[in-house]
């Protein structure tokens, strides 16, 4: 007889669809579109002191643009969760799972990236009751963003709060960038992508200008399946300005 372990690992290559998966096939329609005149966008004015000083200019321009199409922005919270630390354990606990013969069998070691090496590791240590209790907040989280969009129909704030980094710097050495040293006493929209990710939320990242001759970006979430509405602001607000269009300076030779 196959022992748990055997049995499950002979069942998953006969799976051919991702049970966390929808199902759904998505198309454009823009002939369906709702008019942006009828949407409301939640915004957290705070998240200006949560950016970087030098991205404000931008920011404020493209929420400008954003009133100028006809949305009409509404201060709004984020559910009140720690979504960082809830999707860590479950990112960490279901990668792990995923790639646990590689570091079982020790192949994992011929990996380049140490940090990462020792992430898959750890990530086969975190103990169940951890995970289940991260999925049940889960749960709590997403009924909590059913509520919030039943008040606004999308939730816009900056794509990333620091500017982008250069290409010479580490791609792991600027998660925090842009998060101010003095902090505000509202964490406004600054947990909105790993927040989006539990939640299953889909999200467009708009180019709005450039901070230093890097360039800053704005993006527009929405409840799930609201692709289509989201694609239809995207469209209007860069047919509205040319951001999009523009390419940061080339460095000097």
């Amino acid at each position: 007889m196959l022992n748990t372990s055997t049995r499950l690992a002979a069942f998953i290559p006969r799976v051919s669809n991702d049970a966390g998966s929808a199902g759904k096939s998505f198309y454009y329609t823009p002939q369906y579109a709702r008019k942006l005149t009828d949407l409301k966008a939640g915004v957290a004015v705070v998240d200006l002191e949560w950016i970087e000083p030098d991205m404000r200019t931008s920011i404020e321009a493209a929420l400008q643009a954003l009133r100028s199409l006809g949305v009409k922005l509404l201060e709004t919270k984020l559910p009140d969760f720690p979504h960082g630390a809830l999707a860590g354990t479950i990112i960490g606990a279901e990668g792990s799972s995923i790639f646990e013969q590689l570091i079982t069998s020790g192949k994992v070691n011929e990996l380049v990236d140490a940090r990462q090496i020792e992430g898959l590791k750890a990530g086969l240590d975190i103990p169940a009751k951890d995970y289940l209790k991260a999925m049940r907040i889960r749960s709590l989280l997403k009924r909590k963003f059913r509520e919030l969009f039943a008040d606004v129909d999308l939730i816009v704030a900056p794509g990333r709060y620091g500017i982008a980094p250069l290409i010479s710097e580490p791609l792991d050495g600027t998660g925090n960038r842009g998060i101010q040293a003095t902090r505000p006493s509202s964490p406004g929209m600054t947990g909105l992508i790993p927040a989006g990710n539990l939640a299953g939320l889909p999200a467009l990242s708009l180019p709005c200008g450039f901070s230093r001759g890097m360039p800053v970006s704005l993006q527009i979430v929405g409840p799930p399946f609201s692709e289509n509405t989201l694609l239809a602001v995207g469209r209007e607000f860069q047919s509205r300005t040319d951001w999009h269009k523009r390419r940061p300076p080339a460095p000097a030779s």
